[in-house]
């Protein structure tokens, strides 16, 4: 009867299991730890800018883009919550490698968004369990954003910065 139990148990705790966990630059979202982010960093980059997130609570700091054998990288920024997992990592790197990148993640994530005109902004937005992923290149930069960010996190984000866009607009138009 344990035996049947165990099996059991085992059964119905597999699906959370095989859940592969979102990773990026050798760390997994939602996993891996502030302390063990920066420890393995350490070795091959300069940490700069530590701050708490406005949106997360926790620490977030940048690094820039040496260190990584990554083409194009100039920095990265990676945000923890209140626990110190990791939560969201953005990345800027060269706006010409837009098409190669955006071949890789959708070739590992649902594609859920996408503009890639021949001149002007292009975006692209991909799904993974429990992040939201974007790649964003404006027009008139040599730059784009790589996001993998944290559901929670985005949540959290979009909804505070829609409340301080109306809050700012009411500043303004008490002003006129």
């Amino acid at each position: 009867m344990n035996h049947f139990r165990n099996l059991l148990c085992a059964v119905a705790l597999l699906p959370a299991i095989c859940i592969a966990q979102v990773q990026v630059l050798g760390f997994e979202l939602g996993t891996s730890t502030q302390q063990h982010v920066k420890a393995k960093l350490g070795k091959k980059t300069e940490i700069s800018n530590p701050a708490t997130n406005k949106f997360s609570g926790g620490l977030q700091f940048t690094t820039s883009g040496a260190g990584y054998d990554i083409e194009g990288l100039s920095s990265v920024v990676y945000i923890f919550d209140k626990e110190q997992r990791l939560s969201a990592v953005l990345m800027e790197i060269s706006k010409g490698r837009f098409d190669e990148i955006f071949n890789v993640l959708a070739g590992k994530y649902k594609l859920t968004r996408q503009q890639r005109p021949f001149v002007g902004n292009k975006f692209g937005g991909f799904k993974a369990e429990g992040v939201t992923i974007e790649l964003d290149a404006p027009h008139l930069s040599f730059e784009m954003h790589v996001s993998y960010i944290r559901d929670d996190l985005y949540n959290r984000f979009r909804s505070q910065s829609a409340q301080e866009a109306l809050q700012q607009k009411d500043s303004e138009r008490g002003k006129f």
